[in-house]
């Protein structure tokens, strides 16, 4: 198996090297993406204002997802085909996710590559950190195939959560650009519109309590949400709306009578429920943003330790919230009782500098480093950020009006 691995990165930097002699297009942005099919939030909108900064901006979004089956594996081999040819001509890649063409290949010194991951911060262990665990890569292919190699900045999340990018990556920490994503903007930007969007798409559930669950995504299962279902009290006056990883399988067959409300964004419906249920997942960031109160149904924390592990220990930083029980857990949504200073002490901690727009800043890195040296550039915006952080009270990045 490792010589075949091997054997593939030299067949691929063969290839690549042929690829390279063509002309660099120094407007071309390359955006590359596993978790869809189809263009995630944080591109669509990055690549938008890129091009709203740049009109001149010559944009290509390649997404495949890496399903298991032979059909699919054969069309991914096509696309990172057509991916290695945007890499030898583009100026800047970026990804939100591992593509490994990125890391393996020896690319031309002008291209720069920046990971921008589309999760909002670290706290489960991911990369690096789950190497040969249950949920995580083999060691083996990750090394051989050089996995997370070849950034040059890494799009970050809070300051707090440095450490683990730099783990997850095999990274240091010089390269971490606190900015955040694309999409905080749209949440922060955008509720008025999530939430007519929302119920002229759902108008039966204007007036009731609206409870999100999103789980973090379990690689080999399928979600069943059987036993919160049950324990939720479906009065009329509230509503179950359950958002599945979009790598995830659901029982549909335990789903009813809560709902998906699959014809909105996940986004959409955490700018109109009134609290989230979630484990180990990062939308806690993206809901704390809005100051929607989150709490934890971790059914399976030992396992999930075992079987991946975690970078934030939730039972020091949510006591009060965190359930094993189902039903335990309906009552403390349905109490509407919640620790705000707590959660406000976990923002300030955990939340990046919301002065101004990350998608701003990083289309500005972007087209900084289309037009000159990329060390320059990343050096500067860098410096620049790591200022912003210093000189401003974390406690003023808080949403206070929704805390």
């Amino acid at each position: 198996m490792r010589i075949a691995v091997i054997l593939l990165r030299w067949a691929m930097n063969f290839i690549y090297f042929f690829l390279k002699l063509c002309p660099t297009d120094k407007n071309k942005v390359l955006f590359l993406s596993r978790q869809s099919n189809t263009v995630t939030e944080d591109i669509d909108f990055l690549s938008r204002r890129l091009v709203e900064l740049k009109p001149e901006t010559n944009i290509v979004i390649i997404t495949k997802r890496a399903d298991k089956g032979f059909a699919s594996m054969l069309e991914y081999a096509f696309v990172t085909l057509k991916s290695m040819y945007h890499l030898a001509t583009a100026s800047v890649c970026v990804l939100d996710s591992y593509w490994p063409a990125v890391s393996v290949l020896h690319h031309k010194k002008q291209l720069a590559v920046i990971q921008m991951w589309h999760a909002m911060g670290k706290i489960k262990k991911s990369g690096y950190q789950s190497l040969g665990k249950k949920f995580g890569r083999s060691d083996m292919i990750a090394r051989e195939m050089r996995m997370h190699r070849n950034y040059d900045v890494v799009i970050a999340g809070g300051r707090a959560f440095n450490p683990f990018y730099c783990a997850s990556f095999d990274v240091e920490p010089d390269i971490l650009y606190n900015v955040g994503l694309p999409r905080m903007d749209k949440l922060r930007e955008g509720q008025d519109e999530a939430r007519r969007q929302f119920y002229e798409t759902y108008p039966g559930l204007r007036g009731k309590k609206i409870v999100l669950y999103a789980p973090t995504f379990r690689k080999g299962q399928t979600l069943d949400p059987k036993a919160l279902v049950d324990a939720f009290n479906f009065d009329g006056s509230q509503m179950l709306v359950i958002k599945r990883h979009p790598n995830q399988l659901l029982n549909y067959d335990s789903l009813s009578p809560a709902i998906t409300c699959h014809r909105v964004p996940t986004s959409t419906v955490l700018s109109v429920c009134d609290c989230v249920i979630t484990d180990y997942s990062a939308i806690t960031i993206e809901a704390a943003l809005l100051g929607k109160p989150v709490y934890f149904y971790l059914f399976d924390y030992e396992d999930y330790l075992d079987h991946n592990g975690l970078n934030v220990k939730l039972f020091d930083e949510f006591p009060d919230c965190i359930f094993r029980d189902p039903a335990e857990l309906v009552a403390a949504v349905e109490s509407g009782e919640y620790d705000m200073d707590n959660y406000r002490r976990f923002c300030r901690k955990y939340l990046p500098d919301l002065n101004g727009r990350a998608t701003d800043k990083i289309a500005d890195l972007i087209i900084d480093c289309m037009e000159r040296d990329k060390h320059d550039a990343i050096s500067e915006h860098i410096a620049r950020q790591n200022q912003i952080d210093g000189a401003v009270d974390s406690e003023d990045t808080v949403c206070a009006q929704s805390l």
